[in-house]
């Protein structure tokens, strides 16, 4: 019994030390506002791509057109991304913000009515493709916001925080995607994540910080020091290790969803796994003080997540699968909030927000191309290999990060346990 209660105490202290950890990143000033309209932005990512996918099927009644639709979304995403953060670095967020808001809620706004009406894939293509493009930067100016706080470890808690919403909402928003096309058409779906995208980043263009970048890139800007973005090496590998990373998570869907059939059980189940183990360690990443720098840390969470897929090639049953699959995504779940914060710790201030959304361009090309690579290995060779190059991928991206990372510019709020 001492025992128990001894446990349960330690358990308690640990709560509690993880509920104060959080109540003082959200209560530094202005950062409720910030990380409350982050989510709501967020909701997009986790909706937009399943919902265009399932109103294009609906409409033309092919999978194959609604998959192409469903990319070139995500790739005027992609490509459009370091174009909104370079913008956000000149000229402040508010104006990019109000412009890419405006612009999505039109495009998508044609998209619903091209849907209903002509019905012409390429079209429906084409507004995909730009309304993917006109994507407000709401976590980019977000990610710049909590690179500016001075408190170490505030500033750790608040990028496990972001990382813990992108996890969650490719949760939650599915839930929400399947919750309406049970009653409604999947147009209703696409329109609501536009709202949700637009209302979190209006009200991120409100707030306070939002208000002071501008004002601070007006300074620069009026003062003629504003200089072109530089990538130095540790950036380029940080990045490269980024894109590895994602290859990685999208070979890993593939890979589980070609395990399910195998087994003839359901593929959302395994899914559920993974994001619900990124969504716990992710929580928990920002509330403890774990040893090590940022660096170690992701070298760490890469290596365990690759050998854990690797585990994946002896085919276990579902029950052994799924609690895997738990472990693969808790290793992976810290990894988001710390490449974001070693981008940001080798970039001069002047450059994050563009830095930030090439960070968003190399999460989503990774993606695609590990989904697409890995879909090709298992179809034309086996599941194995498509899990073995998953694996592979993430241990490869942590031998990336062995060496230290070389010292950048004098002006870079780098840290020295990076």
């Amino acid at each position: 019994m001492p025992l128990l209660i001894h446990r349960t105490d330690a358990a308690g202290d640990a709560m509690a030390a993880l509920s104060a950890r959080y109540r003082t990143a959200l209560g530094y000033p202005g950062m409720a506002p910030v990380m409350s309209a982050a989510f709501i932005a967020y909701l997009l990512s986790g909706m937009m791509s399943l919902s265009l996918l399932l109103a294009t099927e609906r409409t033309t009644d092919s999978y194959a057109v609604a998959g192409l639709v469903a990319g070139a979304y995500a790739a005027g995403l992609a490509i459009a991304a370091p174009v909104w953060g370079r913008l956000v670095d000149r000229r402040g967020p508010r104006l990019p913000l109000a412009v890419a808001v405006s612009l999505q809620v039109a495009l998508v706004a044609a998209f619903i009515v091209a849907s209903l009406t002509v019905k012409t894939p390429a079209l429906l293509g084409v507004a995909a493709c730009l309304a993917g493009a006109c994507t407000p930067p709401t976590s980019t100016v977000a990610r710049r916001i909590m690179a500016g706080v001075p408190d170490e470890g505030v500033q750790r808690t608040l990028f496990a925080l972001s990382g813990f919403f992108t996890e969650l909402v490719f949760v939650v928003g599915p839930l929400v995607v399947a919750g309406i096309v049970l009653f409604l058409h999947p147009l209703w779906a696409v329109g609501l994540a536009s709202v949700a995208s637009g209302t979190g980043a209006l009200l991120l263009r409100s707030s306070a910080a939002a208000h002071r970048l501008d004002r601070d890139a007006a300074r620069v800007t009026a003062a003629g020091t504003h200089r072109p973005a530089r990538w130095n090496a540790a950036q380029v590998r940080v990045l490269v290790v980024i894109t590895l990373g994602a290859f990685t998570i999208g070979g890993v869907q593939v890979s589980v969803v070609a395990h399910a059939q195998g087994l003839g059980t359901s593929e959302g189940v395994f899914v559920a796994a993974l994001a619900v183990g990124g969504v716990v360690a992710s929580f928990l990443y920002g509330g403890l003080s774990l040893p090590g720098s940022l660096r170690l840390q992701l070298i760490v969470s890469l290596a365990l997540y690759g050998a854990l897929i690797l585990t994946l090639t002896t085919a276990p049953g579902f029950l052994l699968t799924a609690v895997l699959l738990l472990f693969i995504g808790a290793a992976t779940g810290p990894a988001d909030g710390i490449e974001a914060m070693l981008v940001g710790r080798h970039t001069p201030s002047a450059a994050q927000a563009q830095a930030f959304a090439v960070l968003v361009t190399a999460n989503w090309l990774g993606f695609a191309i590990g989904s697409a690579a890995t879909g090709t290995l298992i179809e034309e060779v086996s599941p194995a290999a498509g899990v073995i190059t998953a694996g592979l991928s993430a241990l490869v991206a942590a031998a990336l990060m062995l060496p230290p990372l070389p010292r950048t510019a004098p002006d870079t709020p780098q840290s020295d346990q990076d």
